[in-house]
């Protein structure tokens, strides 16, 4: 072919295609939210579905929420592909109207217009559905758009989330609109009353993937699931019994993407951002975002599959703490024909290191490191620093209990007079101290002496929510006092060998309950305080 044909026909093909990149298309898109679904818990959690969803589709377990990981601006920004600095939603129960930052862009509602409205508007003739256990996103969303919106109004009666994923099963199989949009606060519930770490918040992502099957199962009989693209996401993740922080557990978020011309087994490798989950979401059904949104089309989940694959992270039973007496530390890993190997001094482990084989003892403290290993891949690194139970009259952390403490800032513990209750256990830490998992309104007194072996200046981790406070040798060493969600702040003291007293005071304003105190000579790992460490 002389080169002058081959330049015309080149030239041509370019004119064709407007030289545009074509964006994968489906005939119906169902878009699921889940309130507090982690990315970290549905990989330790048991999920058959979503783990054959995943292995016939495409998946991050990387995915970001903006920051704080609040769920009002996260739920704006999932409907909206847009950052909360355009949508003005900067927290709970902020409205844009009455806020300091304007939104960009004003829906009739007074709202960042949602990918909702931009269909509706672009695709008049597409049918868009609406289903949720309440309307409580109703305050955010311009429901008008919405052909069909289960429940319809706040006032009417709430969905469990079985009710709410049947029946929209149900009305997308008979009716087939172009988008479903389900939402479920469920396992945000469920962390907040029992822990984002704990088996009934496991439980609960076992049940919404269960749901989820069923779900799947419906619309494969039907015979659309060859036009029909599935987006499985959350608006945030969670850690110990809230969230609103910055940590990973609270701001990696899955996105499972399974039908239609999504590429099978596909692991997507870059970090997107939850704000791109909508905007792919507007691109399946065909229509062009405004300027302001942000969010792009997540392209990778059908690009051609790599050698990378899905594994999950194990999980290490107890998950924090002491171990008790008679009992052993066991790991599990939700997928099978995977290996876990791990460590017991907090070293990254490997194919080198110790095969799990079964349930192990511990005699003394201990960071157990594990990972999953599978057709030449490993998962993420779990790592959980645990210590057996003390013998009688060994627990050396004194603490004093306070209820009714109503203050945004921590109180002075010389006026609070009796505690309502007090004792010593192993760390300073709230698991053993006896207060309800959703109580709030109270503060601890934390006290103990530290024996240092080595002369030199150490460095302190305070991570806390609410507020807290540590004192060494009576001097402030951090200070991350105030009404917050969880934040870490560092100090650092110098210390001569032998005992100092430490003071930890903490308070509870509302919501997320958190306390952790770290500690290492400076240029060494942080670490937990062993309490062989600790003297009454």
């Amino acid at each position: 072919m002389k080169r002058s044909t081959a330049l015309i026909l080149l030239l041509a093909a370019i004119s064709m295609t407007g030289c545009k990149e074509q964006t994968p298309a489906a005939k119906h898109v169902v878009y699921m939210c889940f309130d507090a679904m982690s990315a970290i818990g549905i990989q330790r959690a048991e999920t058959p579905n979503f783990n054959r969803m995943i292995e016939s589709g495409a998946v991050s377990m990387h995915t970001r929420c903006g920051i704080p990981s609040n769920s009002s601006p996260n739920w704006e920004t999932i409907a909206t592909a847009a950052p909360f600095e355009m949508t003005g939603v900067l927290d709970n129960g902020v409205s844009p109207r009455n806020g300091t930052v304007i939104p960009a862009l004003l829906s009739e509602n007074g709202f960042f217009p949602t990918i909702f409205e931009t269909i509706r508007e672009q695709r008049p003739d597409a049918r868009i559905y609406k289903f949720g256990e309440s309307c409580w996103v109703s305050g955010m969303y311009n429901m008008s758009v919405f052909d069909v919106a289960v429940p319809e109004r706040s006032d009417v009666k709430h969905l469990t989330p079985d009710e709410a994923i049947h029946q929209a099963a149900d009305a997308f199989v008979a009716d087939r609109p172009e988008l479903m949009f389900i939402a479920i606060d469920m396992p945000d519930h469920e962390g907040h009353t029992w822990g984002h770490e704990s088996q009934g918040y496991f439980d609960c992502l076992h049940h919404m993937d269960e749901l989820v099957g069923d779900f799947v199962r419906k619309v494969e009989e039907s015979g659309l699931i060859d036009d029909t693209v599935i987006i499985i996401t959350a608006d945030h993740g969670g850690i110990n019994y809230g969230h609103g922080g910055s940590t990973m557990a609270e701001i990696e978020v899955p996105v499972i993407m399974y039908g239609g011309p999504v590429t099978r087994g596909k692991v997507m490798e870059h970090i997107n951002m939850n704000y791109d989950t909508p905007a792919t979401v507007a691109g399946l059904i065909g229509v062009q975002l405004p300027w302001e949104c942000h969010g792009k089309f997540i392209k990778e989940a059908f690009e051609p599959k790599t050698g990378v694959c899905y594994v999950p992270v194990p999980l290490v039973h107890p998950f924090r703490g002491i171990v008790p007496e008679g009992e052993k530390v066991s790991l599990s890993v939700d997928t099978e024909g995977a290996e876990i190997f791990y460590t017991l001094d907090g070293s990254q482990p490997s194919c080198e290191s110790t095969r799990y084989e079964g349930p192990f003892p511990i005699d003394q403290p201990c960071t157990v490191s594990a990972v999953a290993y599978k057709n030449g891949n490993y998962s993420m690194t779990a790592s959980n620093f645990l210590y057996a139970a003390l013998p009688e009259g060994k627990a050396a952390v004194h603490y004093k209990l306070y209820r009714n403490v109503r203050d945004v800032v921590l109180p002075d513990f010389s006026r609070l007079g009796k505690p309502a209750a007090e004792g010593y256990i192993a760390a300073f830490s709230l698991e053993d101290v006896p207060f309800a998992a959703n109580e709030d309104d109270f503060a601890i007194l934390f006290t103990s002496r530290m024996d240092v072996k080595e002369s030199g200046r150490y460095k302190f981790e305070l991570s806390s929510d609410d507020g807290s406070r540590l004192y060494i040798d009576g001097k402030c060493v951090i200070d991350n006092d105030g009404s917050h969600t969880l934040q870490t702040k560092f100090g650092f003291a110098e210390l001569q060998s032998g005992l100092h007293d430490i003071r930890l005071e903490y308070f509870e304003d509302c919501e997320g309950q958190y306390l952790y105190l770290n500690y290492g000579q400076e240029g060494k790992p942080l670490r937990p305080f062993f309490p062989e460490e600790l003297v009454k």
